[in-house]
């Protein structure tokens, strides 16, 4: 019973860990590449091919895809 339940432990820890790596990595590719300026900002492509630059709040500012250089 205890070899079940310590399998168990170590597939859910191996689970967790490629599950975070994995959004670490797409969160900081989609962020790693600017795509140009606009008033100042740097631009960045979004998942959905959108245009926008970060505030310095956090908070995303889309703008016409136009302005986009990618």
């Amino acid at each position: 019973m205890k070899q079940i339940l310590f399998a168990t432990v170590i597939i859910l820890l191996i689970a967790c860990s490629k599950s975070d790596n994995s959004t670490a990595t797409s969160s900081a590719a989609s962020t790693s590449t600017p795509c140009g300026t606009y008033n100042g900002h740097t631009l960045y492509k979004g998942s959905q091919n959108g245009c926008y630059y970060k505030k310095s709040n956090g908070n995303k500012v889309y703008v016409d895809r136009s302005h986009c250089r990618c």
